[in-house]
Order: C-alpha cells, then structure tokens, then sequence
C-alpha cells in the first residue's frame, strides 16, 4: 500500500510541475521587451578612411518607453575605449577618437552603451603614417638568471633608459606560478598607450636553442622544437630566434619549419655574424625581421648597445604587437637613427602576392646627432648585395629600379654609420613575373 501511495504522490508532482510549465512559458513569451535607444553613426561615414584624431557623432532616437543611453563609449576594434559626452537635448553624443592607437587597415568602429541591445557598430578604413619607436624586447632579471626584480626593470626601462618599447623575457623554464603572475602583472601596470607600452614575455630556453615568445598567455609550452613551434603557432604568438650565431649550430641549422614560419616573425641580428645566420634563415625560407634586442642580464635594461626599430602608427600596445606580427621591424646600433625601407611602396616586412616584372626600391635614413653621418647603404637581394651609395650625410633618400626574374625574390637594406654602428631593415618578399 505504501508502494502504490508513493507512486501516486510522484504521479501527481509531475503533472504539477508539467502542467504549470507551458503556463511560465506563456507568462515569458507575452511579457515585453522595453523599448530601447536606436542609435546611428553620424559622423564618420560607414567606409570612410580615417587618419589622426577624429570626431565621432552619434545619434540616439527614442521610441516611446525607451530611455536615454546613461553611458556611451566608441572604439576602432575594441580598447582603448573612449567615453562620448551628450550635447544637452539634443539626442547627440560627441567625442574625438585617436585612430593612431590602432592599427592601419579595415576596422570597426563599435558603440558601446549601458544596453547591449543598443549597441552598434560601422566599418571604417584606418590609414595612418608609420613612425618609428624604439625598444629592447629581450632582458632578464633575477626571476631568471638577471639580476633585481620585474617592477625595478620597467622602471628603469622607461624612466633611465627612456625606452618607447620594453619586454622583460625571463627563461621560462625558471620562473615560478607566482613569479611569472607578477611579470604579467607589472608588464600590464607599466603599459601607457601613447608613452610607454610594455607586455609580458619568455625565453624558451633549449639545448637545441632559445626562442622568445610574446605576450603568451601560459609559462607552459612544448619540450620538442616540433610541437613548441605548432603550439606555438596555434596560440598566435610571436617568436624570436635569440642569439643564433652564424646559423649553422643552433635551432637545428635553421632548417625549415612550416609551423614554425607562421609564428616566427624576428630574429636578433647584431653583428655580421649574426647576418650570416639572418641570410641563412632567409634562403632556407623564413619570413623573418631583424632584432637589435641586447639581452642584458645587467640593471641596465635597454641601455646597452643595440636595439630594435619598430614601425607603427601611433604607440600603443595593440600596434606594437601588430607590428611584430608582420615584422615591421628592423635592429639597429645607433640608438636614435630612423630607418624606413620599402619595395613597390610596400612597407619593410611586407610579402606581396601580385607577381612584378620589376621593382621599385625607396630607403629613408635619417639621424638627429650632428655628425653622425651615413656612410653606406647598400640594397641586398636574395642575400647578396646588389647596390650601394655613399651619401656621407646625416639624412638621405635613396631609390632605385631593379628588373626581377621569374620566381620568389627577397630585398633588405643595410646601413653603416660613419662611427661604425650598423642598421637592418627587414625584407620585403616579392615574386617575379618574368615579364
């Protein structure tokens, strides 16, 4: 009797339950939505292209029972966020937006309000001119086998060194859960988009050879080259060759890696030895930039003697990281001097699909220091030099015309001082249409 109350009772519960559910469904579906803000981008123009700092208008319509946007933010592809102001009654909202802090190219421009519904977004086309920043991307501290402590570093890196650029790459295997939590943390901290844009770091760090890696998001990466360069690539990582000598020894001689190109945007080439490695790499067919990183180990962060140009529209850490991705880079021994280089208007890094008969070679180098003249360019292609001037002046233009043969070429620039000191650029790769 028991048995058959029991399953009587549960029989009645589910009715209940099953019974009431279409109700709450009914009460759900019938229930309204409120109304919200309808918002629409007054200025710029849906496909525009957009330089400097630009005006941003935007225009709210209310439906009846809907209220006024209590906040409002504009960006070009997410942060840095900029906050829009509201012009009295007017039903518009207005601010300016710095296009330079973001890279150039296809790029939305999204609304942000208190209410997701009402957001919206456009695209725009940013162009903006490249300027030159210079940084040390390689350095240790004690957290390692260097000396002092993360916080100590960016500070000297910005403050003593007035470096624009700086990322602290202590060895991984090293470095602890709470160690490698406070290297992310004073890298973010340190970070101020327009002055000084510092990210976090590490040196994989092999027999077989070191790599740095940028801006990972784990200290746990692969053991075997193969799957390091794969996981790698999977993550969208930057990688850099460190200190590679002639090429021959370390990272396996250089040899080819499919997975591996597709992460492997730099390497550090600071002497002709370390030349003799990049135009290895190069001929092996890597798609890599020059570093001038110096790799301290000192409380000297980026106050030695080599560093690393990089190209971008405006400072900010979402550009840096683009610019190491398409190897806008190039490694210098002079700490001031500006280097532009670039094939077909193509700027340095960059690899062009459509096939050319011939190309069309422009450098620019320039150096504020009276005195400190350039003595030699010269145009390298497929690792050989090609031409050559001597300026013998501290600022020139230089370009030329050169006929391609069919199939896949590369071109760099290299300038040597009066005093000495050299500068890379990294290549442009083109393929040759034979006609």
């Amino acid at each position: 009797m028991a048995r058959i109350f029991a399953i009587c009772f549960a029989l009645l519960i589910v009715q209940c339950v099953t019974g009431a559910e279409p109700a709450a469904k009914k009460e759900a579906a019938t229930k309204k939505v409120p109304p919200f803000a309808k918002l629409t981008v007054a200025q710029p123009a849906a496909q525009q292209t957009v330089s400097g700092c630009i005006d941003v208008c935007i225009k709210a319509e209310l439906p009846d029972g809907a209220s006024m946007p209590v906040a409002m933010l504009v960006g070009l592809g997410g942060a840095p966020w900029t906050p829009l102001a509201k012009k009295g009654d007017t039903g518009e909202w207005a601010g300016q937006l710095n296009s330079t802090l973001v890279p150039n190219g296809p790029q939305k421009l999204i609304v942000l309000t208190d209410n997701k519904r009402a957001n919206i977004s456009i695209d725009v086309v940013v162009s903006n001119p490249l300027q030159v920043f210079f940084g040390d991307l390689h350095s240790h501290t004690s957290y390692s086998d260097g000396t002092l402590a993360p916080a100590v570093a960016h500070d000297y890196a910005r403050n003593t060194s007035k470096l624009d650029i700086f990322c602290l790459t202590d060895h991984l295997e090293g470095v602890s859960d709470d160690e490698w939590l406070d290297m992310r943390r004073v890298a973010f901290a340190a970070n101020e988009d327009g002055k000084f844009v510092s990210f976090p770091g590490l040196e994989w760090t092999k027999k077989w050879g070191h790599i740095n890696i940028y801006d990972p998001k784990t200290r746990v990466w692969p053991e075997d080259p193969a799957e390091f360069y794969k996981a790698a690539a999977d993550a969208g990582v930057v990688l850099k060759f460190n200190h590679p000598g002639d090429g021959t020894v370390t990272h396996d001689g250089l040899a080819y890696s499919e997975a591996g190109d597709k992460a492997m945007q730099l390497m550090e080439v600071r002497s002709d030895v370390e030349e003799k490695a990049f135009i290895r790499a190069l001929n092996n067919g890597w798609h890599i930039a020059p570093d001038g990183s110096d790799d301290t180990h000192s409380p000297n962060w980026g106050n030695v003697k080599t560093w690393t140009g990089i190209l971008v529209p405006g400072l900010s850490e979402r550009n840096v990281l683009d610019a190491l991705k398409n190897r806008r880079t190039y490694s210098t021994l002079d700490r001031n001097c500006r280097l532009g280089f670039e094939v077909n208007r193509a700027a340095m890094g960059s690899v062009l699909e459509e096939p050319c008969s011939s190309v069309q070679l422009a450098i620019h180098v320039e150096d504020p220091d009276a005195g400190d003249n350039i003595s030699l360019i010269e145009v390298f292609e497929d690792g050989n030099a090609a031409d050559r001037c001597e300026p013998n002046a501290a600022k020139h233009q230089w370009e030329l015309n050169r006929p391609v043969k069919p199939g896949k070429h590369y071109y760099f620039a290299k300038v040597k001082q009066a005093d000495g000191n050299v500068i890379w650029s990294a290549p442009v790769w083109i393929t040759g249409s034979g006609q």
